[in-house]
């Protein structure tokens, strides 16, 4: 059944407005990317959710827009979407969610500091009489070990010498 321009145009539209999303999901990658390091494993882990993700974005644009008719037009608009958001938002998209996460991630390490500040200086108001009570404790168990050993060399040379004796008589 023929379809008339203006729905065709609706759905190069919705195709074009696809291919946008599309892009929109990879810069939400790229974001997580350099927010956070990740190692290739996990890279590649992220690719395959993307393209699946992907494939899902095509699929309901596709059952939207036309009815699952896969038209040549589709993939043009989707490829326009995509050119067009990276030429018009990535750059500002990339930028604002970069500097949001760094304002938050500071702003969450300010209230840590906040928090932890009085066990911080307990513990260095602690660490004096605990260094003082660890050396001395150290010290201890070194001349016990010190004096098992000596009494354990002892016994060991009596041992032998009783040994000897024992074989000449």
């Amino acid at each position: 059944m023929p379809i008339s321009v203006s729905d065709q145009a609706r759905i190069f539209l919705c195709s074009v407005a696809g291919g946008m999303l599309i892009a929109f999901i990879y810069d939400v990658f790229r974001i997580k990317r350099r927010a956070i390091k990740t190692s290739s494993i996990v890279i590649y882990f992220e690719d395959f959710i993307y393209w699946i993700i992907v494939s899902l974005v095509m699929f309901a644009v596709v059952y939207y827009s036309n009815e699952g008719e896969i038209r040549g037009y589709i993939f043009l608009g989707t490829l326009l979407g995509v050119v067009l958001y990276i030429l018009l938002f990535s750059r500002a998209i990339m930028k604002s969610s970069l500097f949001i996460i760094r304002i938050v991630c500071k702003v969450f390490s300010m209230i840590w500091l906040a928090m932890t500040y009085p066990f911080r200086i307990v513990f260095k108001i602690l660490a004096v009489p605990a260094g003082f009570f660890l050396k001395a404790s150290r010290n201890t168990l070194r001349r016990v070990k010190g004096l098992g050993k000596s009494k354990l060399a002892r016994a060991a040379i009596w041992k032998k010498m009783i040994k000897n004796i024992r074989k000449k008589i």
